[in-house]
């Protein structure tokens, strides 16, 4: 009998979820904003090729959060939103979040709204087991 453990099979796509944390003094409702009408559109916009196969934001709702937390759940104030970025390769995401044009439009934009130092960067691997 084997004792190694299994791993997840890889995902066809490339997928990064981010773990985003607004700066400090930008009120919730400013920080959503501005990422979802501004900054995205912004990215989108000069976004170099190969391009992004899909891009989804997340935003914490802090209404149902907290009636998790009166269940008993673990929840987060640590992050506001988060998004996940897909590519069709990890080789097509360094080669966007690397593109000299992109990065520096990318840190100077979100010095405006996001704590970088909070954010954080996960690859993950995608496991669908339903999807209606």
């Amino acid at each position: 009998m084997s004792t190694t453990t299994a791993i997840p099979p890889k995902s066809e796509r490339a997928r990064l979820l981010a773990l985003v944390k607004r700066k400090p003094g930008i009120s919730k409702e400013d920080f959503c904003e501005y990422w979802w009408k501004t900054h995205a559109p912004m990215l989108l916009g000069i976004m170099p090729e190969p391009g992004y196969l899909k891009v989804d934001q997340m935003h914490i709702n802090d209404e149902i959060n907290a009636q998790f937390a009166e269940l008993g759940a673990k929840t987060t104030s640590e992050w506001d939103g988060a998004a996940v970025i897909e590519a069709a390769s990890w080789d097509d995401i360094f080669k966007i979040m690397g593109d000299e044009e992109y990065l520096k439009a990318r840190k100077e934009d979100e010095a405006k709204f996001v704590d970088a130092d909070a954010t954080l960067l996960i690859p993950v691997v995608n496991i669908n087991f339903i999807n209606n």
